[in-house]
């Protein structure tokens, strides 16, 4: 049931290649990336953080919710979440966004993404 509505989802929200596996995956690799000190640009971390909204909106499906198969990939997201979120807590607040996942961004980080977080919002990410 659940792999069918996963499926139902990401066609609605344009992510047709997507499965269950692969998008928990982009989620632990954008974590781990941001771990090791984000050194993209911050228009690339807001598109890879994009995925963050697309497992939400996985997670409030209803339906994928009452899935007793679902629980794994929930579990998994609440996991990486947690990595994630310990990344935050130190971070520097953004306006406008979202999710928790996109109120904050990582205090450390490298290359481009220092000095895009400089021009953008004025604060000084630490070098990873």
């Amino acid at each position: 049931m659940f792999a069918e509505r996963f499926n139902v989802v990401a066609r609605t929200l344009g992510k047709r290649t997507l499965t269950p596996g692969r998008a928990v995956e982009a989620w632990l690799q954008f974590v781990e990336s941001c771990e090791e000190g984000y050194e993209d640009s911050l228009a690339e971390y807001r598109n890879e953080l994009s995925i963050r909204r697309f497992l939400q909106a996985v997670i409030d499906d209803p339906q994928v919710r009452r899935a007793p198969d679902a629980q794994w990939f929930i579990r998994e997201v609440e996991d990486i979440d947690a990595k994630f979120s310990a990344l935050l807590e130190g971070g520097f607040r953004v306006p406008g966004r979202w999710g928790w996942w996109e109120r904050r961004i990582p205090r450390i980080g490298g290359g481009v993404f220092l000095i895009d977080v400089r021009d953008a919002y004025g604060v000084e990410v630490e070098p990873g």
